[in-house]
């Protein structure tokens, strides 16, 4: 197994207290009051910021991390995408320091899309055939209102609704009734028996909308773990708490990014996640695509009501206790040569509370132990954040037994260079 020592780059984005105004305002000349030493000249520097990544240089390759003084080693586990690994870069008090200020500052239930009155659902015909099988409206129910049911939930709605008029899914219930019960005397290759209940277009038209919103509402209500994520969370922001401990994991991750300081001071939180038993979070990017004609939601203002995207150029996740059962996180598309959103769709993988042993990467969760990955690339014609890294797309997977506790950390950066680096602009972190 390769193994290198990590050395910290030093690029342009050192000078940029004369040109961005880390010191708080341009300097024209002399040293900035607070540039670490770095002495601005006797004119103004004319530097443009890049942004850089560490190299994980290929898969199973090691190297040497020192960080605070301590030498840590750092894995790359995957290339594509790149995922590194730094095991105990927390120590077990600071992951226990971290669980207790959010318990303090208080934990609420993690934001996800409920079923509400709007009308505005897109029925994902994906063969045009103007019939839903069973997977489509599996798949319409995801998109529109990001509950995850399975065939028989699906089924059971059917029968509740007295939606299929002509009956069809029910001699197919009676027929998968009948192919389960024989298991053990059929043939192997009749396991593979696959069928479909199918929705028309009339039938589905003649259902009110309103009595299936109702009913996926009290569904989902008894079975919160049908929701594509199922957790508690809490926001920690060190310049706000000042605490020793939190500052000094602060200054560890910005020591290990090696990203500009100004990005890093203008996203200092921490997001503390609890998952409890059948605890999860499907497949999904933490960032958006710049194809998505939306601004970032952090350069919003508090309560626009806009739609917006997230805009976060990398995420260093720190796992916080050891986890009874359960709880890797998974990249199901890590390495693959080609990926096809709407074939990894309708194979129901996206949806990690069944299918986390199929992703191509998983990785366990670890007490003290951080994974970082790059969710956009970059453009090599700026020197800034590029398009998404389609090949990000990860989820945590159900925790079977206990408790899974972890802090994200992510690093928003945005297609304008210039308001992330304006020292003025404050990002929108609610």
């Amino acid at each position: 197994m390769a193994k290198g020592v990590f050395h910290v780059i030093v690029h342009a984005t050192a000078l940029l207290c004369c040109t961005v105004g880390i010191c708080g305002e341009t300097e024209e000349l002399g040293t900035c009051a607070k540039d670490d030493g770095v002495d601005c000249g006797s004119r103004r520097l004319e530097v443009t910021p890049v942004i850089t990544k560490l190299d994980g240089v290929e898969v199973g390759h090691v190297q040497d991390v020192i960080l605070g003084g301590k030498t840590h080693q750092m894995m790359t586990l995957s290339m594509k995408p790149q995922v590194l690994e730094i095991k105990h870069f927390l120590t077990d008090e600071e992951c226990d320091h971290m669980i207790r200020l959010a318990e303090k500052d208080g934990m609420f239930d993690s934001v996800t899309n409920t079923p509400t009155k709007s009308t505005n659902v897109k029925i994902m015909d994906m063969n045009r055939d103007t019939v839903l099988n069973l997977r489509e409206f599996i798949l319409t129910i995801e998109n529109s209102f990001d509950i995850y049911l399975d065939e028989d939930d699906m089924l059971k709605m059917y029968s509740d609704l007295g939606m299929d008029a002509n009956s069809d899914s029910k001699s197919r219930i009676l027929k998968r009734h009948i192919v389960r019960s024989e298991l053990r005397i059929l043939p192997t290759f009749q396991l593979s028996y696959h069928f479909s209940a199918d929705i028309s277009r009339d039938e589905l038209h003649g259902q009110d909308p309103k009595s299936v919103i109702d009913w996926l509402t009290e569904y989902v209500a008894k079975r919160p773990h049908k929701k594509s994520r199922m957790s508690r969370q809490a926001w920690l922001y060190p310049s706000k708490i000042r605490d020793k401990v939190l500052d000094g994991i602060q200054e560890r991750v910005i020591s290990l990014v090696g990203l500009p300081r100004i990005l890093m001071d203008k996203n200092d939180e921490f997001q503390v996640v609890q998952y409890g038993p059948k605890g999860h979070y499907h497949a999904h990017w933490d960032s958006g695509s710049w194809t998505e004609n939306y601004p970032c939601c952090h350069h919003l203002k508090t309560g626009s009501g806009q739609r917006c995207k997230s805009c976060r150029f990398m995420t260093v996740l720190l796992y916080l206790n050891e986890v009874e059962g359960g709880g890797a996180t998974a990249f199901p598309i890590a390495n693959n040569e080609t990926f096809d959103e709407h074939s990894f769709r309708m194979s129901g993988k996206i949806n990690l509370h069944r299918h986390c042993e199929e992703a191509n990467l998983v990785v366990p969760a670890e007490k003290g132990k951080a994974i970082i990955w790059y969710n956009h690339h970059l453009d090599p014609t700026t020197g800034w954040v590029g398009e998404l890294d389609s090949f990000t797309l990860h989820g945590g997977c159900g925790v079977t037994s206990g408790h899974k506790w972890i802090a994200n950390k992510w690093i928003l950066v945005s297609d304008d260079r210039g308001k992330d680096l304006d020292p003025n602009f404050r990002p929108n972190r609610t």
